[in-house]
């Protein structure tokens, strides 16, 4: 399997906005997702976000982003990938895989224990979101993810 990474960025409003998606694009496969990192890029106050990873079953609209593939030799990663929506991923309720109150002053880096990564379905489009809010901080912040295709 080949592994990828992203990381894309946000501002912050009152209602839930995303500042990373991916989904397997027109070619269907899992995505084993095995660490994450969250962090304030603004200015640090001592005020708490709730970030939220979430299954999506589409992108939404935003900047375009590359993943990068982590060995030089492996295959383009056949996902579509999005940074600073405009228009939010079709998130899938009920099902939060990661909740977190981060205060702007911390990191927050989540690796998966053996066995206990995050999969997606083998289905067009199906892919996970990261979206964050706060009830009145327009900070900027920051996500990444590193997974297997």
């Amino acid at each position: 399997m080949a592994r990828y990474s992203a990381s894309g960025s946000q501002t912050l409003t009152t209602s839930a906005v995303t500042a990373l998606g991916f989904a397997a694009g027109s070619t269907a496969h899992r995505n084993i997702v095995y660490e994450m990192w969250f962090a304030n890029i603004g200015t640090p106050a001592d005020l708490i976000t709730v970030h939220t990873v979430q299954r999506i079953t589409a992108d939404g609209s935003g900047t375009s982003v590359t993943p990068t593939a982590l060995d030089a030799a492996d295959r383009a990663s056949q996902n579509t990938c999005l940074e600073n929506h405009t228009s939010e991923p079709t998130y899938t309720s009920n099902t939060e895989v990661l909740e977190l109150p981060l205060n702007h002053r911390a990191t927050f880096r989540w690796v998966a224990p053996p066995g206990g990564e995050i999969i997606t379905p083998a289905t067009d489009n199906n892919g996970l979101g990261f979206k964050a809010l706060h009830a009145s901080s327009t900070t900027d912040w920051r996500v990444g993810a590193m997974w297997e295709e």
